[in-house]
């Protein structure tokens, strides 16, 4: 399910000859969205936002909510949420594999993969500990998350052992934002379920979101 994970070494003079090639195919832009490819991310150049005004007064600091402070438990989540170019059911691919991303196209595969720590005895939680991990989606729909090495069938001995999930995303699913979390149910009993913490401004929201 996931493959080619690793993290690529770019010399000075592939840089180069890259960017000679992006310049090269700049005039086909139109002919790369026709052939099916969707840009989920891009970059442009743009002037640099003008200085404050002077007078006007700072904005007062934001409180910390009391929580923060508080002990985490009985389970810790590291959670990335990725691309994968495995084609789905749906007949859609990424261009790039086992990219980070927030920003999913309908039809494309999104992958969950995550660690758990068990705060109580400070130790990973894993396939022999009998518990039950899944990820619950926004619609109901859940998917039982599985431990599995990071590059599965490309995987090299010492690569990093994660839970994950993989899920094909309609193209008829709703835009916008997706509101999963991650449960766990110890083989004791506990249990903890997981939801994203959210960056909110006026204009930004960093939850995962569905674009067409």
């Amino acid at each position: 399910m996931i493959a080619s994970c690793g993290p690529s070494v770019v010399t000075q003079s592939e840089q180069d000859k890259a960017t000679q090639q992006l310049s090269a195919t700049e005039p086909q832009k139109k002919s790369s969205t026709e052939a099916g490819v969707t840009v989920l991310v891009g970059a442009q150049n743009a002037p640099p936002p003008p200085p404050a005004p002077s007078g006007v007064p700072p904005r007062p600091p934001m409180t910390t909510p009391a929580f923060y402070y508080e002990s985490v438990g009985p389970f810790f989540f590291y959670v990335e949420t990725l691309t994968s170019n495995n084609t789905t059911k749906y007949g859609v691919a990424a261009s790039t594999p086992c990219v980070q991303s927030g920003v999913f196209k309908r039809g494309m595969r999104l992958v969950f993969r995550f660690e758990i720590l068990d705060t109580s005895t400070g130790k990973r939680v894993a396939d022999r500990d009998g518990a039950t991990v899944k990820v619950r989606l926004p619609h109901g729909e859940e998917l039982a998350a599985r431990w599995a090495i990071r590059g599965a069938g490309a995987a090299l001995p010492d690569s990093a052992w994660m839970w994950d999930a993989a899920w094909d995303i309609p193209p008829d699913y709703p835009l916008g934002k997706l509101d999963y979390s991650l449960v766990i149910t110890a083989k004791d009993g506990r249990t903890a379920t997981f939801i994203p913490p959210i960056q909110k401004t006026p204009t930004q929201d960093t939850r995962v979101r569905i674009v067409d």
